[in-house]
């Protein structure tokens, strides 16, 4: 696996924390319907993505 580039902790982070806050905030409130569940899912996704790529940078530093 040499060779392999990684995505930073340090951006997985970042965009964890982006994920959260914008469905905090509520950022999709305007949106109505499906298009509100389809967005809402693409912070999910964002979160559920961004924990496994940091459990992989946990794993090689052990």
């Amino acid at each position: 696996m040499k060779g392999e580039k990684m995505i930073t902790e340090r951006t997985l982070k970042n965009w964890r924390k982006d994920a959260l806050r914008t469905i905090k905030s509520d950022y999709g409130q305007g949106l109505q319907g499906d298009k509100k569940k389809f967005f809402m899912e693409g912070q999910e996704r964002i979160l559920r993505m961004t924990q496994e790529l940091l459990d992989q940078h946990l794993i090689r530093k052990v």
